[in-house]
């Protein structure tokens, strides 16, 4: 296992997350999501989500993951359809690379009290196949999105 703090730097951390980049989408009957990643630049990846069902979005996120000082933070902010933020206007949703692997990274929560168990777990199956689990502070799995690698047009 490799965490985010075994080797290198925060930027080398954030740089050998490349494999989350791309285009990714999830078709189900009840819902289509959305996932698109940057390339790394600067110390920084960027990352963009929509939930849809039906004709309708229910919300979008916007993620950066990046460097700070000896740590590498995930920041997530949620819009409402109209882009109404969800958190106040300071704030996000914070998590840090609690561990990194070849192809998998483990976001763990950041609360003010350092108790939560909540995580997002950022899994490559295959070159066109990225899972992403939400889980809760209980170890339960919120949601799952198994995504495939979007070409254009799709």
């Amino acid at each position: 296992m490799t965490t985010g703090r075994a080797r290198g730097s925060a930027s080398d951390d954030v740089e050998h997350l490349a494999w989350m980049c791309g285009a990714w989408v999830e078709d189900r009957e009840d819902r289509r999501c959305e996932e698109i990643w940057s390339s790394p630049d600067a110390g920084t990846l960027m990352g963009m989500f929509r939930w849809t069902s039906g004709d309708e979005v229910s919300f979008f996120e916007f993620m950066v993951v990046r460097a700070v000082d000896d740590r590498v933070e995930m920041h997530v902010k949620h819009f409402h359809p109209t882009l109404v933020s969800w958190e106040d206007r300071e704030g996000f949703q914070e998590f840090f690379l609690a561990e990194r692997h070849a192809a998998k990274a483990v976001f763990a929560a950041r609360t003010p009290d350092r108790s939560s168990g909540a995580s997002i777990i950022y899994r490559l199956d295959d070159p066109d196949r990225l899972t992403v689990s939400v889980i809760e502070a209980e170890g339960r799995t919120k949601v799952e999105f198994r995504f495939r690698r979007l070409g254009c047009g799709d």
